[in-house]
């Protein structure tokens, strides 16, 4: 069974997942008080993030590149674009928390179970969230001796490589856990001017683990993992404004359409992204007399981003730009948990998070820059200056030198317990109080000016051009300190065997912190925390001998002090402008109802549907940024849908086993889901909305279980629906880029097993 609302298209057996950790502990569903979807490893074979996205109502992802990287839970989620944000949604992978929504991992083949909690999260967890969180758990090393290979190959040079061995190093003492992985795929978007094929696919890594159980009181693991991701990155242009296309035309070049459904773009500068990740867990667990466990988790990561990519998205010499990331986290949690006969159990935990970010932004100036700037200005064109009058030294050459970082502290002491006064009766309440300290600075430089010219363009306008297209010299250091209290309270009730219901009221938090990026005077350099108050009330049931499951929940959440990305006006109407600012929108609401049914018809047949309404929109919005069409400055988006939030989400899909002769089995899903349309961008500019779209998967195998091998056909897509993953402003006012949705791909995988 699936507890929590939106329904899962990845479990066949209701049984399958009737046991989750959420609350550090293994417990049936029907007993935790809250929307929670777990999602088992051995249905994970094709999937990586994006892909759980689409498959679960209510939970989004958005990501340009995973410096962008933005997950969403009933409409809740903010891009960590600017690298003050922290994310809405917490991810964890083996407890640890992932400190960049970009962090998680880039391949699910050591993935046991995943566990999505929607609704605000501060007291089972280190780390505060206001919209929910991710828990990954990986699989445990075994003291029998296991392995697995999975090979798929498909479509566009798709080759997905996975292995994993398992046993004892020392008999019923020491065992360990190997997992090997490597991706590649050729690119789906055409760049007509060198006739490369970008967006492709390069990843490795590795995920290893030690398990040492001295005796039944103590045990250790220790987890280390690395990944490699090398490809190229670039978005299609989904609109191009009236300035940036008059631009062009001034320096000779017609752009392609903005058509970003046909996968094609023209850029002369290469286009690389390169991350690295790599982290180290301790997990210490000593339990002790009277069912009383404690438990000690430390983890170290690093996760690096560099990437080169062309700035102007045209063939023109106009800018270029690298962007170095490097982020290192620290964290220790210790817990103590206890069950107190069948009537009481609690989980109480201190915690500290360290995190250090170093950023190294570059922007080159070309050739083509200065005649480019220049390109829609009339008062140029009524003096009848050409593209070719205009010196390419006034910027060329010319380049900026972005410096920042941010230190980060977080301390915390949370506790959550259950009271049961009955048999069918629970009770749980909860409190956090945590510490956030950060310090953050940005600087701005510029270099490789050379001397004005003496020719008129360089002498009337060359150092106005200078001034607005590149800036001055720019410093500034902020500093945030925040203390909050935070929790729940939750009541559950069984009415009857087959019945249960909950209601819950929970209070999140995210702290405020710096803005990273050059401000603006409509800008302010620091910003507040966001808060988020939940009510939520559902019911779980199991019917017909546990073959039939129907979980329903309506939920409202208002969110305070919403952090939001805003693209702000320009200082002049010569320069573009100024992108990935942060804001405070003052409120938000979020409500919906979540569904999740699923029936097994027959032993060979199951069947899923998932269904989620949500209501996410602007309370208190009256000094939003302006969609680029309407010339406005500033607009009021009260009672608008918010961005990367589709109202309605659906997912569904029928399962079929059927046993053949020799002890060969065959197997096969079909998968849907759809979505509602949604704006891709806070500001809802032209190009930036995303209509309704459904996608179709299909899976067709023959195996034997007795001998752990099978061999399966899929398609992915399978009706080639044009969608975009993601949206993104790009050079000038008006300029937006999209990243097209995988298309269609079939392929053949083969999977094994001892």
């Amino acid at each position: 069974m699936l507890l929590g609302l939106p329904g899962i298209t990845l479990a066949v057996e209701l049984e399958a997942v009737n046991v989750v950790g959420a609350s550090h502990r293994e417990e049936p569903n029907q007993r935790v008080p809250a929307s929670v979807s777990v999602i088992e490893g051995d249905r994970l074979h094709d999937a990586d993030l994006g892909a759980l996205a689409q498959r679960v109502p209510g939970l989004m992802l958005s990501a340009p590149n995973p410096r962008y990287a933005a997950i969403g839970i009933r409409g809740l989620g903010t891009s960590s674009a600017n690298d003050g944000l922290d994310g809405s949604v917490a991810v964890f992978l083996d407890g640890v928390y992932l400190g960049r929504q970009g962090m998680t991992p880039l391949d699910f083949g050591d993935i046991e179970r995943i566990e999505i909690l929607r609704g605000p999260q501060a007291t089972l967890y280190g780390k505060n969230a206001t919209a929910g969180a991710i828990n990954l758990t990986s699989h445990m090393p075994s003291f029998v001796n296991q392995g697995q290979g999975e090979i798929r190959i498909g479509q566009d040079g798709l080759r997905h490589y996975r292995a994993s061995v398992s046993g004892p190093l020392i008999d019923d003492e020491l065992a360990g856990r190997l997992n090997v992985f490597e991706v590649s795929r050729e690119g789906d978007i055409d760049n007509r001017f060198n006739g490369e094929r970008l967006n492709e696919q390069d990843r490795q890594g590795f995920h290893g683990q030690l398990l040492w159980m001295p005796n039944e009181r103590f045990s250790a693991r220790l987890i280390g993992d690395y990944a490699l991701q090398d490809e190229s990155a670039v978005l299609a242009a989904s609109h191009l404004s009236s300035m940036t296309r008059q631009r062009a035309a001034f320096v000779g070049y017609q752009p392609l359409p903005a058509s970003p459904f046909a996968r094609r773009v023209e850029q002369n500068d290469g286009n690389r992204l390169q991350t690295l990740q790599r982290g180290l867990t301790l997990q210490l667990d000593n339990y002790l007399d009277n069912d009383l466990t404690l438990t000690s988790l430390s983890g170290y990561r690093d996760w690096s981003y560099d990437s080169r990519h062309d700035a102007d998205s045209m063939p023109l010499s106009v800018a270029r730009s690298a962007v170095q990331l490097d982020h290192h986290q620290f964290s220790q949690e210790l817990r103590l948990a206890q069950s107190l006969g069948k009537r009481f159990d609690y989980v109480l935990g201190v915690y500290y998070l360290q995190q250090r970010l170093q950023r190294d932004v570059d922007v080159a100036f070309g050739r083509d820059a200065a005649a480019f700037f220049l390109g829609d200005r009339p008062e140029v064109r009524a003096l009848g200056i050409t593209a070719r009058m205009v010196p390419a030294s006034i910027l060329q050459g010319a380049q900026q030198q972005f410096r920042g970082g941010q230190d980060s502290d977080t301390q915390a002491v949370f506790g959550q317990f259950t009271w049961r006064p009955t048999e069918r009766l629970a009770i749980t309440p909860g409190l956090r109080y945590s510490r956030e300290r950060k310090r953050g600075e940005i600087t701005r430089s510029v270099s490789g000016l050379a001397p004005l010219g003496a020719d008129p363009v360089s002498q009337l306008g060359g150092q106005l051009l200078r001034d607005i297209a590149l800036g001055g010299a720019y410093t500034r250091s902020n500093r945030v300190a925040e203390n909050n209290l935070s929790g729940q309270l939750a009541v559950s009730y069984q009415l009857s065997e087959a019945l249960v219901g909950y209601a819950r009221w929970s209070r999140g938090y995210k702290a405020g912190g710096i803005n990273l990026e050059v401000t603006g005077d409509a800008i302010a350099p620091v910003f507040d925390a966001e808060r988020a108050t939940a009510v939520e009330v559902g019911i779980k049931s199991l019917w017909w001998d546990e073959r039939a499951s129907l979980d329903v929940a309506i939920y409202q959440t208002d969110v305070d002090d919403y952090q939001a990305l805003s693209n702000s006006e320009p200082a002049d109407d010569l320069s573009p402008p100024l992108r990935d600012s942060l804001i405070n929108v003052g409120k938000v609401r979020l409500r919906g109802i979540e569904a999740d049914g699923r029936l097994q018809l027959t032993s060979q047949i199951g069947w899923r549907l998932g269904l989620a309404l949500s209501d996410a929109r602007y309370r208190s919005f009256d000094n939003a940024p302006c969609p680029p069409e309407s010339g406005g400055v500033s607009c009021d988006l009260s009672g608008k849908q918010l961005f990367n939030a589709p109202r309605w989400s659906l997912s569904t899909g029928i399962d079929y086993r059927r046993p053949l002769v020799s002890g060969l089995e065959l197997f096969g899903a079909i998968d849907y889901a759809w979505r509602s349309g949604y704006y891709g961008v806070l500001e809802r500019g032209e190009g930036s909305y995303q209509s309704a779209y459904g996608l179709t998967d299909l899976r067709l195998g023959v195996g034997r279980s007795d001998q752990g091998w099978a061999v399966e056909l899929w398609a992915r897509n399978l009706f080639d629906q044009d969608y975009a993953s993601a949206f993104y402003a790009t050079l000038g006012s008006g300029d937006y880029g999209a990243l097209p949705g995988t298309p269609r791909s079939v392929g053949v995988s083969l999977r094994g097993r001892y």
